[in-house]
């Protein structure tokens, strides 16, 4: 067994020592895989996006503005008086001026008043006298005597129908000094001293002096309802 192996060697060296020559660089390149790395490949990291919170709304009261407090050093304006006293002379003046067109109505008033006196006293008093003359000549004489008067009152209500101061004041004096003309009228028809009328004018002519008395009446009663 030793012989056997001995020759085995020796024919090897044998053989090696017969190889030829060969160049190193002709040699083909055997490189080995290179092992694994012992760390493992890094795994992806999955990134994970939380969602925001919502935001909390926070409502800012409004700072209380410090309270303005007067300034001492601050001047005061002085007191403007003028626009006062123009308003007071204007409310004087326009109590004035109503206050003697009261007084002025009243007055009228009176007047009007004193007519319809003096005017029941022709139509009650003086016509009933003219007509109790038992003769035309003394019933005239007696209505020629008091025409003056007549006449004034005549004027008088002329006056009141101008001066009135309301147009109801101006009618009234006028409606007045119609009635007291008519009723003039009627009296100077009745007082005529005619030898030739005749018995129906004369009841015509009472007629119309009873109608003129009437509407005197009538008008002065208007004014006391």
């Amino acid at each position: 067994m030793a012989l056997v192996l001995g020759i085995t060697l020796v024919s090897g060296v044998a053989a090696c020592d017969s190889l030829p020559d060969i160049d190193p660089s002709r040699l083909p390149d055997i490189s080995l895989p290179a092992r694994p790395s012992d760390t493992a490949d890094p795994q992806p990291t999955e990134t994970v996006t939380e969602a925001p919170a919502p935001a909390e709304t926070v409502t800012e009261e409004p700072a209380p503005s410090p309270s303005a407090e007067p300034d001492a050093a601050e001047e005061v304006e002085p007191f403007v008086w003028w626009p006062w006293a123009i308003a007071v002379a204007v409310l004087l003046v326009m109590l004035i001026v109503w206050w003697r067109w009261l007084a002025k109505r009243r007055a009228w008033d009176k007047r009007l008043e004193a007519a319809r006196s003096e005017l029941a006293w022709v139509e009650d008093s003086l016509v009933a006298q003219v007509l109790a003359k038992p003769t035309g000549a003394e019933a005239a004489a007696q209505w020629d005597a008091a025409r003056p008067r007549v006449m004034d009152l005549d004027r008088e209500l002329h006056e009141l129908g101008e001066d009135a101061p309301s147009d109801e004041r101006r009618g009234d004096a006028g409606q007045g000094l119609e009635v007291l003309r008519g009723l003039v009228v009627a009296v100077d028809a009745e007082a005529s001293t005619q030898a030739d009328t005749s018995a129906d004018a004369l009841r015509a002519r009472r007629a119309e002096l009873d109608a003129a008395r009437a509407q005197v009446r009538t008008w002065i009663g208007a004014a006391r309802r």
